[in-house]
Order: structure tokens, then sequence, then C-alpha cells
């Protein structure tokens, strides 16, 4: 997690700035962007837009999704945040208030003048900032490129109030001295969760104390107890133990982040870390702080959340130069994201994050442009999630200094990650799977052959390829136990390197597996899913993932076996294998290489 936001913007002036959004006679605006408008008592005269009559058909089909989409937080049916009206109906929008000014001609001027939305939020992108000021003006209004920092999704805002009715936990630093030296510390402070039975946290808010030192927060579970009683320095990376679950992260500008439904869970006695980064840049004397993070606690109904950190965990920006980095994560189970907080440090410029379905179809989750370090928020990702999908997390950096820049903890590191909310609670803390052209890991979806209630918890195996004119033997044929055998190795054998694309790299190929086999009763299903990276030597790459997945009639007193099929299609399969010790080895051959005979060669081990 980032030691890396400075201070810029505080959550309640975030808050505040989104009355600004729309001002008229009759509408309470903030800030001196809304005085401005109100003034005058003609805002529409900034652009000098004509009086028009936008077409209704437009609205309903084109310009409202937009608005509800960027504006419905604040100007939704039930105005919030500041706002006292709604944007989304159309005969309110060209209703003649004092003066005869309508809000729909404020929304063009808003649009224009870059005071909606409000200072401190994201820009509305330009396509759909343009359909919505274009309309509402005629056409009169063009909308002028931002140059900040434009959002595909809005902010999640929680209310200035939290719900009521519920219980508070707070985790808080106890006076922290913080001496004028500080330049990066990083405290963590260690707590159990003083509640008798499990609640949901349906919402963490921060404790704000002494701001002029507080750069970001994170929040942790361990579940495991590996933190010591009491508070510690965490620079050396402590503060984020083996098992550690990520619960909440604060940044500058970030608000409240509130559950719509559900929550967080908390159990009693769980062990919980605070980690705080520090910065006292300006060497103040005798500062204190006590700043931490305040649980709002209900009962446990509705939906339960989880936190996962998707973006790759390895990479370098060499010296004066751009580069894109991302990784990929294969979605293990049926699951909704709700909210995520893009973050990278002071390289980035851009942040994409998208969607490719199993059936080939490709939507973008969100896109950020012209990143800007100091406002960092949580935004409204909402997207149902199947079982195979693949997000990918894919970060943009322009590396003006004369040094390579790689992944870290430091704000003059760089890091590449999406800190999502989904649930039902992913069983990882992060997710990176490497790009498709260098991945690292590949994903394990149980195969529907498998006997149920067998375990899916199954190693990461990466194997080599080995020029060989046969493959090594596989071992005896003999009686084989039933039970379950976990891959531990997964190499290849090809008779030759050269192919019509180049010839291979062994060096540079190479696969990455997960997968079993059980064996019960005379069936032996056998489950691997596998990602090949086979490398030519002119730099092009083939092979990819692949699932192998079968149920078959096992009589173990003939090898090769040609065996009826179960599950997983129709007919039989050839099956080379053979028994040594505890290890069951199972080859196939095929023509995946042009020219030349490959033999992929599987042994598992079978488990007490």
């Amino acid at each position: 997690m980032p030691k890396s936001w400075k201070l810029e913007v505080s959550t309640r002036d975030a808050l505040a700035v989104c009355a600004t959004v729309v001002g008229m006679t009759g509408m309470a605006g903030c800030g001196p962007a809304a005085e401005g408008a109100d003034a005058g008592g003609d805002a529409a005269a900034a652009v000098d837009a004509p009086r028009c009559v936008p077409d209704e058909a437009t609205f309903r089909t084109d310009v409202l999704p937009r608005m509800e989409r960027y504006c419905g937080q604040c100007h939704g049916d039930t105005p919030n945040f500041g706002a006292t009206t709604g944007l989304f109906d159309l005969p309110t929008l060209l209703a003649e208030g004092e003066g005869g000014a309508r809000l729909v001609d404020h929304i063009a001027t808003r649009l224009h003048d870059g005071t909606m939305p409000p200072v401190g939020m994201p820009r509305i992108p330009e396509g759909d900032a343009d359909a919505i000021a274009g309309w509402a003006s005629c056409g009169a209004v063009d909308v002028a490129p931002s140059t900040g920092l434009v959002a595909s999704a809005p902010p999640v805002l929680a209310s200035e109030t939290p719900p009521t009715g519920l219980e508070t936990l707070d985790f808080q630093a106890n006076e922290h001295a913080v001496g004028p030296d500080v330049r990066d510390e990083y405290r963590c402070f260690v707590f159990d969760a003083d509640v008798a039975e499990d609640r949901f946290v349906r919402r963490f808010e921060m404790i704000y104390d002494e701001t002029r030192v507080l750069h970001h927060l994170v929040l942790l579970r361990d579940p495991d107890r590996h933190a010591p009683d009491g508070d510690y320095d965490c620079y050396d990376g402590s503060g984020m133990p083996p098992g550690s679950q990520y619960l909440y992260a604060w940044a500058p500008g970030q608000s409240a982040m509130e559950f719509p439904e559900g929550g967080l869970r908390v159990s009693p006695g769980e062990r919980f870390i605070v980690q705080i980064h520090y910065n006292n840049g300006a060497s103040l004397p005798d500062v204190r702080d006590s700043s931490g993070v305040r649980l709002y606690l209900g009962p446990t109904e509705g939906p339960e959340y989880g936190m996962i950190a998707m973006g790759p965990t390895q990479f370098a920006i060499p010296a004066r130069m751009r580069r894109n980095v991302e990784s990929r994560c294969t979605v293990r189970e049926d699951s909704r994201l709700f909210a995520g907080m893009p973050h990278m440090h002071l390289l980035g410029t851009n942040f994409h994050q998208g969607l490719e379905r199993t059936d080939g179809t490709r939507a973008a989750i969100i896109d950020l442009s012209g990143w800007d370090f100091g406002t960092q928020l949580f935004y409204d990702l909402t997207t149902e999630l199947h079982t195979g999908d693949v997000i990918t997390t894919r970060c943009s950096f322009q590396n003006d200094t004369s040094d390579t820049v790689s992944v870290g903890e430091n704000t003059t590191d760089e890091m590449c990650f999406d800190f999502a909310y989904v649930t039902p609670p992913p069983s990882a803390r992060y997710c990176d799977e490497g790009d498709d052209d260098n991945p690292t890991d590949v994903a394990y979806l149980p195969s529907a052959c498998l006997p149920m209630g067998t375990s899916t918890d199954v190693p990461l195996v990466r194997g080599a390829w080995v020029e060989a004119s046969e493959p090594p033997p596989l071992g005896a044929v003999a009686p084989v136990p039933d039970g379950r055998y976990l891959l531990e190795s997964a190499d290849a054998y090809v008779t030759g390197l050269s192919t019509p694309i180049g010839t291979i790299d062994t060096a540079t190929t190479y696969s990455l597996s997960r997968g079993q086999v059980i064996v019960q009763g005379g069936v032996l299903t056998y489950d691997v899913w596998q990602d090949s990276v086979v490398k030519s030597d002119s730099g092009v790459r083939f092979g990819g993932p692949a699932h192998f997945e079968f149920a078959a009639e096992f009589d173990a007193s003939a090898s090769p076996l040609r065996a009826p099929l179960t599950c997983g299609g129709t007919g039989s399969v050839n099956l080379h294998w053979g028994l040594e010790g505890d290890v069951l080895t199972v080859q196939f051959q095929t023509d995946m290489v042009p020219g030349q005979t490959l033999w992929s060669q599987f042994a598992f081990r079978r488990m007490p």
C-alpha cells in the first residue's frame, strides 16, 4: 500500500464544494464560483447562449443517462450534498424562475466555465460534457477540453451525517510525536475489536487531528495476529503482515466511505492495523497526532464486502521515458464490484481499467486522464462480475527524471493499483496475473467434473520447455490409490525448436499451471489450467491460456489407456501415465508446434 499521498484537500472541503454544481436565483450555492454566477442575475450570459427549447427525445435517450451518471449523486430526484434542486425532470429544467432564468441555461454555463462539477472533483469526459452542454444550449455552447483530472465514473460521496442507530468503534493514534525532522515515517497502531458479536462496518470515516503532517492512512485486518501489541515503526513493510487484508484507505480529497447496503464484517477480538504515513516537511515543532479512523457498525444484514488491490506489482520506468504497465485479474467467482480507488504516484498520467467477458465482449470500468496526485478518490464502479471474466488494469507514466523508477512504497517510487470493494469478499489481498505477453499467474476455476466438495486450493507451478528426442519415463504401471493429487510439475518436451515463425527461445519460454487429479472409485478426474508463453527468437509469442478438464473410467492395468469419458465430452481420451511412489505422471502428445512432436508432461503428488 502506498506511502505516497500529500494533504491538499480536506474531506469536508471536497464535500462542501459539491453545492457549487449549479447556481441560480433560489438555489443555495457555495464558494466564489456560485456567488459570482448569481450576482449578475443571468448566469447564461457568461457564454451568451440564446434562449432555446432543447429537444425532449434527445434528453430522454442521450442526455439523461449521462446526467444520471455524472450529476446524480448531488442532483438526483432527492438532492444531496448541498444541492437544492434535481436535474432529471425536463419541465423543471425548462421552467422560468426569477428574472426568466432557467436551470437548463445554467447547466450549459456551468459546464462551459468549468464550475460543474465543482472545484476539487474530477471533470466530466469531454464527449459527455459536450453532449450535455450542446443539448442544453441547442448547440450554442461547446465545452473546451479539460486540462485537469477527467474521470469516466463519478466519485462515491457519502453524506456529511452518518446513518442513525449505528455504534462506533474508533482506532486512533495516541498523541504520537512527529518530530521536525520526520519526512517519511510509517507508524502502525494495533487494535483489537471491542465488539461482543459479529457486526458489519456500514461506514468508514477519518478522524482528523494534525492534518499538517498527515499524508495517508490504511486500515488492515490481521487475522493471524502477526502484528505486535501497541504501535511500531513499519517503514520496512511490516505494516502489512502475511495474510493481512485491506479494509479501507484514505488519501487527501477522499470523503467518508459508506456502503449502500450491507457492509464489511468485524468479529470479536479481531486484530486491526492502522498504518499512517507522516511527513513533517515544514519542520514544525511539538507536533503530536491522534488521527485515526471511525467505524460505524450495524447488524450483519445485506451483502458482505471485502477489498482487493488489482494491478501490476512489479515494473520499472526507465529514465526520460514513457511507459504503460498493465496486469490482468481473472474473476474467480460471480461477484459485484462496488467502488474502487485508483492509485499512482507522481509520474502517473492516465489510468485505465477494463473488463473482458467470457464471450469476448469488452467494456471500460473506469478511465482517468490528467492524473492528479493530490486528488485520489473512490469512484462508483458498480459492475456485475462473472466467473472467468478478466479485468485489466493499466497505468501510463511519464518519467522525466534521470533515474529509473521502480515499484515501491516511497513517494518517489511508483504504484499502479485499484483498491476495490467487492462482494462477496475476495480470498486474496492482491490480484496480479501479469500482462498478456508476460503473465505471472494463471487463474484456477474448478471444473464441473470434480467431485462435490473438492478443495480448490491448488499451487502455482512454473514449467519449462526442453528440446529432447523423447520425454522422460513416466514410471510404472501399478495400482493407483484413490485420493487427491496436486500438480507439482508441468514441463514440455519438443523434438525441435524450429518453427515457421522462428526458433523457440527456451530461455524465455515458460508455462504457468494450476491443477489437480482426483482418483476415486475407478474414475480419474483431471483438471488443469495452463498458460503457455512460447517465444521465438524474433520476439513473437504464441501459445496461450487453456483448460484441460475431463473425467474418465480409469483402468490402472495399462498405459497407454483408451479411457471412456464420463464428464467433459463424449468418446474417450488417450492416457499415457505412470506411477512412482506418491507421484502420478500424465502425458499428452500433440502437434502444437508445426513439424515437431510435443509432449506435455504433468506430475501430481498424492496428498496425505
